[in-house]
């Protein structure tokens, strides 16, 4: 049976911080696709303004409605630049979680590294306690025999 590898408590915890990290950045990435189908809506809704507002240019001219209609392109295109810096912003955060997890996955497979290693030096060494034990055995018996022969 292998030894407990003296360092498991510290790889436990970075595999769950790897695990914790993928969760907030699915979370991220989830907000990013929320958002980006919210300034489709928006780029929508300003092409739908923009439109009414030219069938509102032909013939008799609504002035009223005209400015109405200019107002609502105004806040809807106000809306469409707030809605692209959060989107940028996330993207930064996405960028910034990735980067974190590379980190973490590096860390986790250091130690994992150092995890096999000790596991490949204990069984070497049982290798090598096997073939003494071996060795002593043959040695006892080619002992008796000699000794049994004389």
């Amino acid at each position: 049976m292998t030894p407990k590898f003296s360092l498991q408590p510290v790889l436990d915890y970075r595999e769950t911080r790897i695990e914790i990290l993928e969760i907030e950045l699915g979370r991220l990435l989830q907000s990013q696709q929320h958002g980006k189908t919210f300034l489709e809506a928006l780029q929508s809704s300003r092409n739908r303004l923009l439109e009414e507002m030219g069938k509102q240019q032909v013939g008799d001219v609504d002035l009223f409605m005209l400015s109405r209609l200019r107002s609502n392109l105004q806040t809807v295109n106000q809306r469409i630049a707030e809605q692209e810096a959060r989107l940028a912003d996330l993207a930064k955060q996405i960028a910034e979680k990735q980067a974190e997890i590379v980190v973490a996955k590096q860390d986790a497979e250091a130690l994992n590294k150092l995890k096999q290693h000790e596991i490949e030096r204990y069984r070497k060494e049982e290798a090598r306690r096997e073939n003494r034990l071996q060795d002593d055995i043959y040695i006892a018996r080619a002992f008796r025999r000699s000794n049994g022969a004389a």
